[in-house]
Formats: structure tokens, sequence, C-alpha cells
């Protein structure tokens, strides 16, 4: 039997819970959190975009240990449009009755809960965590290489579609990564396995973010 997943959410068990996409998402916010000391944070993740509404609305609200909930964050891509993805977000929370925060980063608060949500990259730009990701490496000799590699792609008539630009280029810089190649790994395991600098300006929201939940 395979081993359960850390991140499959059945109950609240702390009074902390951060909501997330994907099992990526869940690992690299672990990563972070773990590097700051913080383990009263309960991390799950939703599976798409589309599940955030019917979490707040029925599986949140009706699971074991709902009522020890104090603090809730919410990370979500921004995709196509930022401005769309809290819009989508905040009327989710209000159709659930919860807390809906009128901006990204910011925290709106009941008598018993209060909800905090992140939008990635940023607070207006398209986009997901792999740009943020490919950000922190800025101009760096890694990040030319990749950049040589979208350009070959190109050059033999097969580009890359811009939906899937960024998480290629993680991709590539994984496998020619700056600490040595590690092909293979997820953006959540090259988080845990500590690939990312943490230190980069990039990722300060983000950190302040989980540190503050």
């Amino acid at each position: 039997m395979p081993p359960k997943n850390p991140f499959h959410f059945n109950e609240v068990k702390n009074d902390v819970l951060l909501l997330v996409e994907g099992i990526d998402d869940a690992r690299f916010c672990n990563a972070i959190l773990r590097r700051l000391g913080r383990t009263n944070v309960q991390i799950a993740f939703v599976g798409s975009k589309d599940n955030f509404r019917p979490f707040f609305n029925s599986l949140l609200p009706k699971s074991k240990g709902f009522s020890r909930l104090r603090r809730l964050g919410v990370i979500r891509d921004a995709d196509r449009n930022a401005t769309d993805t809290l819009r989508s977000l905040r009327d989710a929370l209000t159709a659930a009755k919860l807390p809906a925060p009128p901006r990204a980063w910011e925290t709106e608060h009941s008598d018993q809960l209060s909800v905090t949500l992140a939008i990635l990259p940023d607070e207006s730009s398209p986009g997901n965590l792999e740009d943020l990701c490919l950000r922190s490496i800025g101009n760096s000799p890694e990040s030319t290489c990749v950049d040589e590699y979208v350009k070959c792609r190109e050059n033999v008539g097969t580009p890359i579609a811009n939906n899937r630009l960024a998480k290629s280029k993680v991709y590539a810089y994984l496998a020619v990564g700056k600490d040595g190649a590690k092909p293979g790994l997820r953006l959540g395991e090259a988080a845990e396995a500590g690939v990312w600098d943490w230190g980069a300006p990039e990722f300060r929201s983000i950190i302040d973010f989980l540190q503050n939940l």
C-alpha cells in the first residue's frame, strides 16, 4: 500500500490551515515552513483551482475539527489574470460566509477566523509559482542556459506553448542546476532539496506570508 499523502485533507488538525492548489505547492510551502521552524501549520492541497469553492462551501465547514480553526491561509496561482483570481477567491469565500480579504497579501477577520490570501507570482502579474521561482534565478548563468534551450526549441520549429513556458523553464533549470544537475525533481521536491535560494528578494513576500500565518 502506498504511503498516505501528508497533505491530503480529511480533517482540521491544527488551528492554522494553509490551502494550496497542488502537491508541488504544498511541498514548496512545507519546505519554507520547516526552514522557519513553523510546526503548527497544517498544509492541504485542493487539487485544482476549481476546487476551492466546494472546499470552502462544504468540505471545510463540515470537516472534523473545524471549530478549532483560527487562521486560514490560501495560496493560488494568478494564471492569466491576478484580478480575476482574487475575485474568484473572494466570491468563493463570501458564498461560504467566510472572511474575504479585499486584496491579495491582506487579512480579513471574523470573530473566530482570520483569512489571508496570496496570489502568485505577485498581486498583479499573470503567472504562477514557476514564474516566481524563475524570477529568483534572475540573470544567473544557469538561466542563460535555460533561455538558450527555449531558443533552440523555437529554431527547430517546436516552440513551447505560453501556458507551459514557465514550467518548462523551471524543469530545464533543475536539469542544469546551480548546485549540480538535479534532473527528475519536481518543483516541490527541489524546494525540499534546497535548490531554491530562500534569501532571494523574490521569495520575501511568500516567506513573510507563511511566517505570519
